[in-house]
This record gives C-alpha cells, structure tokens and sequence, in this order.
C-alpha cells in the first residue's frame, strides 16, 4: 500500500490487506485494521505472482512456477507443434514464465533441476504422455546456436545475469527506495562491492549479493582522469579482458593516470607504445580523452 502524493493514487480497500506476525496481539490487530480500513489476512498472499513472505522452505514459495510451466504444457501437448514450433514454445512461453521472479529473488538450485527437466522432457517427447529419446543433455542445447546448441536459456545462469541487474540499479540509482533502505541496513559504511552478506539477509538482498561477483568481473570503465582505473586489473579497453603481459611487473605504471599527459590531457605515446604490444596500445591511443577531464565512471 505505497502510494506517493505524485502518483495521485487511490487505495482500494477491497483488495488491500494487513498481514501480522503471531507476536501481534488481538487488540492491536483489531485497532490497526479499524484505522487502515481494511482487513486483515492469515495469508501473506502474492503481489504480481510473487510470494510476500518467504520462508525457510524457498522451494516451496515458487512452486507455482513449476506449476505453470506444466499447465502450460498440458494445455498444448494435445496439439500437433513440430519441433521448430516446440523450439519457439519454449524460449517464448516456457522460459518466460519465471523471468520476473528471477529479476527479483535467486531461485533454488533444485527449482532450476526440475524446471529444466520439466522443458526437457517436453522437447524430445514424440507425443503427448509419450517419453522420447534423451539424445543429449540439456546443458548441450543451452549452447549458442553458432557453436552447435540451440540457444536456450541456462535457468541459473540466467537468474544471476537478471539479478546483476539489480545490482547495477543499486549503483546507478543511489538514491532509490531500494538502494536506499539496503545500503542502509548492509553497507552504510562503504559501496555494494565491498559490502558483506552480513547475519540473517532477506531474501532479497541474498539474492542481488550472489550476483556481485559477476557484475564486478563485467563492469567496464570510462576514461576520465584515470586516477581510479589500474592500467592491469580494471576493464578500459574497448573489446578487450583485463590486460595481460608479461612486462607488468617490471614498469612503474599502474594507474590509467600515469599514462596521460595532464598539462593537455593526452595519451603519452611513447609511453603507451613502449609499455605495451603494438595491437593494444593502437586501441588505448584511439580511446578519446575530453579537453576537460571528468571523474572516471564505471559503464
């Protein structure tokens, strides 16, 4: 029941509920519901398909997705789809079906299993009720198709890749309800890569921290100053990993600072030139720097 003064928003009390926890006594129920108007409910319910309270049975709390994906396949195993229009099928309806709770929470590893073998089976079936040939493992179909698989989607894979999302959100947006309340409570002393999984997390933080690792390997920078950015660790090339040669060790330059002239904010050529191969310094030399440099930023 989160409504702004800008959204000019109504509640409806006819679908609106308070939901308590068992150390909430009777009277206090009964003076909270007559104040808010509405009524009060035993069960947390579900907001846009997703479980209000989850405990410490997670599966549990999603097995509804498990549960559309069959209906749905129920509802067309009676009619004839060649394999193309199965293919089809499954990255559109099947896949679809748990993407906005993979954007918000990190599923179960055995949800993942049996959602899979699920869509699986579906596949190589020959009919309706009728079990097909295993030709090959689902992680096999899950390969690009432009190196032999199928291109369907790797259920975990694809969770922590929505929930990096969120993670970049928490970043960009600072200033956000989310960002605001979980910085407040796991990291009010530092960043979100260097905030800890702290004692007893929700769910949803749990879930937006398991992805650090993958947005922190993925974040690129923007050359501003160069003060922020090591010349060997950081992403600042274009089209290219983390900078490896075997010479690092034995230059003074760390720092994408030390390779930029700040009396005209230049490139040091010679220095570029020197201290790396030849392809890599033409793709640092082509990296534009602004006549005012900016703060470094990470894209």
């Amino acid at each position: 029941m989160s409504h702004t003064i800008q959204e000019v928003s109504c509640v409806n009390f006819d679908k609106s509920t308070v939901f308590f926890s068992r150390n909430t006594s009777e009277g206090d129920r009964i003076v909270v519901t007559n104040i808010l108007g509405v009524r009060s409910s035993n069960d947390p319910e579900r907001y846009l398909g997703l479980p209000n309270t989850v405990g410490r049975k997670k599966k549990e709390s999603f097995q509804i997705l498990k549960d559309r994906i069959k209906q749905r396949i129920d509802n067309w195993s009676t009619r004839h789809l060649s394999q193309w229009g199965r293919k089809v099928f499954i990255k559109s309806i099947l896949q679809a079906i748990p993407t906005y709770s993979m954007a918000c929470f990190l599923l179960p590893k055995t949800l993942y299993v049996e959602i899979e073998s699920i869509i699986a089976k579906f596949w190589w079936q020959k009919g309706h009720g009728r079990r097909g040939m295993h030709w090959c493992e689902w992680k096999n179909l899950c390969i690009l198709k432009e190196n032999g698989g199928l291109g369907f989607r790797n259920m975990c894979q694809f969770n922590i890749a929505l929930l990096a999302k969120q993670g970049w959100r928490l970043i960009t947006y600072p200033n956000s309800s989310l960002a605001r309340v979980l910085k407040a409570k796991y990291y009010p002393h530092s960043d979100f890569f260097n905030a800890q999984l702290g004692n007893s997390p929700s769910l949803t933080w749990k879930s937006v921290w398991a992805a650090k690792c993958l947005l922190r390997s993925r974040m690129g920078w923007r050359v501003g100053q160069g003060t922020e950015i090591s010349v060997w660790d950081d992403l600042w090339i274009p089209r290219k990993d983390t900078v490896e040669w075997s010479q690092r060790n034995d230059t003074e330059v760390k720092l994408v600072s030390d390779l930029i002239d700040a009396s005209n904010n230049t490139w040091k050529t010679n220095l570029v030139e020197n201290t790396f191969p030849a392809d890599i310094a033409q793709q640092i030399l082509q990296i534009p720097l602004a006549e005012n440099s900016g703060d470094d930023f990470q894209v």
